[in-house]
Parts: C-alpha cells; sequence; structure tokens
C-alpha cells in the first residue's frame, strides 16, 4: 500500500477508486417522507382511537373492567396475527399489504362512527371492531418495518428508526389530546378522525415506489415451519435473545401505567380533555428523546441504557403512584420514555442490517410478538385494580414488574453485546 488516502491516487492509476455517492438526507427521500407523514396520521389517528376506546365504553357501560377487557382483546388480536404476518409478509407484496391493511381500517373505523353517531353502538360491537381493527394492524406492522431497507440505505437506517420513533412519540404526543378533545365533541368523532387517517395513509403508501417483494422468496412450506424460522434465529441471536426475556415485562408495566391513568383520572371525575393532555404530556418524553437517539446510539452502551432506563423507570413509577390521581402523574411517566428512542433505534438498525431480506418479516414479528404479548393483559389488570383496589395500588403493581425488568437487565449477560 502506498499510504496515500483514496482521493489522492493518480486517477490514471488501475488502483483508482471511486467513493460511492452519499445518499441523499432522509427528509429528501420521497418514499420514507411518504411512509413517514402517513404513519404519522395514521398513528395519530390510533392514539385517538386507544384513549376513545375506553372512553366509550365507560360511557355505555360505566364499567372499567370492561373497557380493560376491550382494550386487551384488541392487543391480543394484533399480538396474535403478527407471527403468520411476519411470515406472509416475507412471501407477498409488503406494499400490497400495508394498502390492503389500511384500507380495511378506514372502513371499519367509520362504520363505528356511524354506528356510535346513531346510538346503534353497543359495547360488543365496539369490541368487535377492536379486535378487527388490531389484527390489520398486526398484518400491517411487519411488512411496514421489513420494508424500511427498501426505502432507505443501510447507512441511514439508525437515522430512519429514530426518525420512526420520533413519529410514534409524536403521535402519542397528540394523539391522546386530540382524542380527549373530540370525545368531548361527540363521541363518534374521534373514531371518524381515525378513518380519514387511515385514508390518507393509504394514500401516501400508495404512491410509494420500489421493490417491496423478497428477491429471494423463500421456498413455499407451512407456515408454522416458516414462523418457526424467526424464532429460532431470535433465540440464537444473544441480544435479541436477552431482549426476548425481558422487553415482555418493560412493556407491561409502561403499558398498564397508562391504562392506569386513564381509567383511573377518569374514575375520579377528571375531564376526557385533561385525561387526553395528560397521555400527551407523557409521550412528549419521547418526542424529545427522538432527536437526541442517533447522538446517543454508539455512545452510550446499550446495556448501560437499559439498566437506567428500568431502574429510573421503576422509581418513577412509585412516584407516579403516590400522585395518583393528580394530573401532575404525567411529569415522572415522561421522564421514562426518554431514552426509548435511543435503545430502540439501535436495535432495530442492527436487526435489519444482520437478517437476511427473506427473513427480515419474520425476525420483526418475532420480536414484536415476544416484547408485546404480556402486555395484552395490561389493560384488564389495570381496569381490574382500579375498579376493585385503587389507581394508586394499579400504577404501584407496574412498577413491580419494572422493577424486576431492572432485575433482569442486570444479571443477563447477552445485554454486554453490543448490535454492530
Amino acid at each position: 500500500m502506498s499510504g496515500l488516502p483514496a482521493s489522492a491516487t493518480p486517477a490514471g492509476s488501475p488502483h483508482a477508486q471511486t467513493s460511492p455517492p452519499a445518499p441523499i438526507p432522509l427528509r429528501r427521500n420521497a418514499g420514507f417522507q411518504l411512509l413517514w407523514i402517513g404513519q404519522l396520521l395514521s398513528d395519530t389517528g390510533s392514539q385517538i382511537s386507544f384513549i376513545a376506546y375506553p372512553l366509550l365504553i365507560l360511557a355505555l357501560t360505566h364499567s372499567p373492567a370492561l373497557a380493560g377487557v376491550v382494550g386487551t382483546a384488541r392487543e391480543i388480536a394484533l399480538i396474535g396475527v403478527q407471527l403468520p404476518a411476519g411470515a406472509l409478509s416475507d412471501r407477498f407484496d409488503r406494499r400490497l399489504t400495508m394498502i390492503t391493511c389500511d384500507a380495511v381500517r378506514a372502513a371499519l373505523l367509520a362504520l363505528l362512527g356511524v354506528l356510535v353517531a346513531v346510538h346503534l353502538a353497543a359495547w360488543p360491537a365496539v369490541l368487535a371492531v377492536s379486535l378487527i381493527e388490531g389484527a390489520a394492524a398486526g398484518l400491517f406492522d411487519p411488512s411496514a418495518t421489513a420494508a424500511l431497507p427498501a426505502i432507505v440505505p443501510e447507512q441511514q437506517l439508525v437515522e430512519a428508526w429514530a426518525a420512526t420513533e420520533g413519529r410514534t412519540w409524536a403521535a402519542g404526543l397528540a394523539g391522546p389530546a386530540l382524542g380527549g378533545l373530540l370525545f368531548g365533541l361527540g363521541r363518534a368523532v374521534p373514531f371518524l378522525a381515525d378513518a380519514f387517517s387511515y385514508a390518507i395513509s393509504f394514500g401516501t403508501v400508495s404512491r410509494i415506489r420500489g421493490r417491496f417483494r423478497p428477491e429471494r422468496a423463500p421456498d413455499r412450506r407451512p407456515l408454522r415451519h416458516e414462523v418457526l424460522d424467526g424464532l429460532k434465529v431470535v433465540w440464537q441471536t444473544p441480544l435479541l435473545r436477552a431482549v426476548a426475556i425481558r422487553a415482555p415485562l418493560i412493556n407491561f408495566a409502561f403499558n398498564g401505567v397508562l391504562f392506569a391513568i386513564t381509567v383511573g383520572l377518569r374514575q375520579h371525575g377528571v375531564p376526557a380533555t385533561l385525561v387526553g393532555l395528560v397521555q400527551g404530556a407523557i409521550m412528549a418524553g419521547g418526542v424529545l428523546g427522538a432527536p437526541i437517539a442517533p447522538r446517543l446510539q454508539g455512545r452510550l452502551p446499550l446495556r448501560t441504557m437499559s439498566i437506567t432506563m428500568t431502574l429510573a423507570g421503576t422509581a418513577l413509577f412509585v412516584i407516579a403512584a403516590l400522585l395518583m390521581p393528580s394530573p401532575l402523574v404525567a411529569l415522572p411517566v415522561a421522564v421514562v420514555v426518554l431514552l426509548a428512542p435511543a435503545a430502540n433505534s439501535g436495535l432495530f438498525a442492527s436487526t435489519l442490517k444482520q437478517t437476511p431480506e427473506e427473513l427480515r418479516g419474520r425476525v420483526v414479528a418475532t420480536i414484536g410478538v415476544v416484547a408485546m404479548g404480556l402486555s395484552t393483559l395490561a389493560p384488564l389488570l389495570a381496569g381490574l385494580l382500579v375498579e376493585h383496589v385503587s389507581d394508586s395500588w394499579a400504577v404501584g403493581a407496574f412498577a413491580a414488574a419494572e422493577a424486576l425488568a431492572a432485575v433482569i437487565t442486570v444479571v443477563m449477560p447477552g445485554l454486554r453485546q453490543e448490535a454492530n
């Protein structure tokens, strides 16, 4: 080797090297912007419905426990279809899957809005809509995540996922506040707004150009065998295996706290608009954390961030339990989510880089199912605890789950392995 930098090599030399062109910024990537904008609106609509579902059930039945049943049913439907959905996303056109799911959800939420408006929406109808809408979300998510490398280059995946995290938290910030406000205007309004958001997403995703079917589609085998491939990859990767063991408790605790706050504040007569603002304030932590995620990722070890998040989360959830039923409960919970975008962007970027294209849907779905499976029970448990014990004890119970996750984070060796 001559010791010269590549740019100093004579142009006529056979050893001349041409640096690959720098990728265009994400803000000028039309495909990513279409996906991001569409999902920002649909995520916001989903967050509007997230708070509108329990508010509607409480208005119809006056039962926090039944509100928890509906919330849990939707989460079970979402999680239940994700493993086969991951395998299907590795077989079929991922963009077409997303378009179909958006169309179904737009029609379904519009129907629910009409039923509510004409006073025909009994709670079983709300339960049925939440089940189907949750299943459609479960089909959509693996295809959307697995399609990301077809839209942005590999070196931008961390930045792209950080932007995705920011979008999710921004929707969580705006959605609950809008949900409470719209519910105050009329019980049907939040669901009609959600239907409109899915219609917009349908339009933006339809305009994305590119190849969204895996180039090397897997040989067709029984679906259960293809699902097992994703499970094997996650279990054989030390970092992902460690995450799969601790993440269920973390998500269970966080979702349970959110639901307990919603139902608990409402039970104490807090107006729906203020309940929405409380939920939105909590999500502000993630919005603030998203812009710094690319800078934190790679500077702080993943294990350090994970330990900090779970230990701080435990203490802050205990503080939140003591603050119930004051709206100030939003402050400690918002701090919990501040580091979440940094940890998640590193994990998902590494997963997408290291997973073969034809396996991405299954691996993403496996991680999603394992990480969120336990949290499907959180709304039900939160509703039962609020109704039969107290809202403070409900939040405290989920703080105990976060404490267990902190112990697992400290003792498990897999999190010492950095995602490359």
